[in-house]
């Protein structure tokens, strides 16, 4: 090898070893950077699912917030309900003023149901319907002809807001006569 061959080596082989740190610190800023990069996703990412999160939460707080006050407001309702089934349906006939009263108070309850249902609160009355353990609250069993998980009879009506039940139907079903 000659003499400038062997200074061109060693002048390569000392920058070689100069560089050498310097390629690190690269390495050492580009995993650093690479490092804070994924940090930075993550945090997007999960303010991306507290946004939905929240996003979530204010539309059911929304949906139900009328929850307590529909449960109070069922039992007036229901008051209606009893008042209608329970007129004196003679009296009703026979004086024209307790005609005028019974009507008024048939035309208070379907306004009252309709203000339930434009608010998504529904009424739940299964009678000759299959059980269903998420509306209805079995209270009795009762002897029936009628197919065996079959509601033959209502006690107390129940309500829905929208797909949360406020309160269950209280219900009798049918049971297979005894032989």
């Amino acid at each position: 090898m000659s003499e400038e061959n062997k200074v061109q080596q060693e002048e390569l082989s000392q920058n070689a070893t100069e560089s050498t740190p310097e390629l690190q610190k690269i390495s050492e800023l580009e995993s650093k950077v690479t490092d804070i990069n994924d940090k930075l996703l993550r945090t997007l990412a999960e303010l991306d699912n507290v946004r939905r999160r929240s996003r979530e939460e204010l539309e059911k707080t929304s949906k139900y917030a009328i929850s307590g006050f529909a449960a109070d407001l069922v039992l007036v309702v229901e008051n209606f309900f009893l008042a209608c089934e329970n007129a004196p349906k003679e009296k009703i006939a026979e004086n024209q003023e307790v005609q005028h009263f019974a009507d008024a108070i048939e035309m208070t309850k379907k306004e009252l149901i309709k203000i339930l249902e434009k608010n998504k609160i529904n009424r739940i009355f299964p009678i000759n319907e299959k059980f269903n353990h998420d509306f209805h609250e079995a209270i009795v069993h009762v002897e029936s002809d009628k197919e065996e998980g079959l509601v033959v009879q209502v006690v107390q009506a129940g309500y829905t807001i929208g797909d949360r039940l406020i309160r269950p139907a209280l219900v009798g079903v049918a049971k297979s006569a005894a032989n």
